[in-house]
């Protein structure tokens, strides 16, 4: 899957979760968007296990130019 983070206005602050529900299949991969900063500049494993969770959350302070991502909640049935 590809996200892109779109529809935000220019100069405000923004926040979301994402629940990444795995279906039956496993190995399901992410492709985030290059304006997303992750803790330590690395990108977090996500579960690929089927039926499992992952808990995601973003904000931004400048209108979408930067989101900080973290993932919150890892590998829930």
């Amino acid at each position: 899957f590809t996200f892109s983070m779109t529809g935000v206005t220019s100069s405000q602050a923004y926040s979301f979760t994402l629940v990444l529900a795995n279906d039956a299949t496993a190995g399901r991969t992410i492709t985030w968007p290059a304006s997303v900063k992750w803790p330590n500049a690395t990108v977090p494993t996500r579960t690929t296990t089927a039926s499992k969770t992952d808990v995601y959350t973003f904000f931004t302070y400048d209108g979408g130019t930067t989101w900080w991502g973290n993932l919150s909640l890892y590998n829930f049935s």
